[in-house]
């Protein structure tokens, strides 16, 4: 049979000696770190705030302006505000126009079930009713955009109308 090697004490003692050295050594190197980090965090500060640049945000911002070219007509229009008053339009969506009563009011439930608000205005074309259903006006271009997509969205056609202030 084999006889079992077994290790020496001396090098067990060996292995725990250079274990604890090791902690040991970390911790010394740990205790470096802090105290060295407190220091120099405080010179830091104190020299950081005498060498930091002021910055004037009113004299950098002359400095860089930039030029945006823009047509006669657009200049015109943004030094004079009612030009952008008059050429401004409502615009309504027409998204439907029928015989009976009936159809349009079940195609505004269909759009209120959307959230969408809609009315029935009749007109007379050639001697005969039609009952419009009509979305709007919309005074802003994004209610209208969206009042579009969610036509859209729903497979739902429209026509759109403007009307004139």
């Amino acid at each position: 049979m084999a006889k079992k090697e077994s290790t020496s004490i001396w090098v067990w003692a060996f292995l725990l000696l250079l274990l604890i050295s090791f902690v040991a050594f970390i911790l010394f190197l740990d205790q470096k770190i802090v105290s060295s980090g407190s220091g120099s965090s405080k010179e830091r500060q104190s020299s950081g705030s005498e060498n930091k640049p002021t910055i004037d945000f009113y004299s950098v911002l002359p400095e860089r302006e930039v030029e945006i070219p823009i047509s006669e007509e657009d200049r015109d229009a943004i030094e004079n505000p009612v030009i952008n008053k008059e050429t401004t339009n409502q615009s309504i969506l027409q998204v439907g126009s029928f015989h009976s009563v009936e159809e349009a009011d079940s195609l505004k439930a269909q759009l209120a079930f959307l959230g969408l608000e809609a009315k029935i205005k009749s007109a007379v074309v050639n001697d005969e009713t039609w009952h419009r259903v009509q979305l709007g006006p919309f005074a802003s271009e994004s209610r209208l955009s969206q009042a579009k997509n969610l036509l859209i969205e729903n497979d739902i056609k429209y026509m759109q109308r403007s009307l004139q202030q």
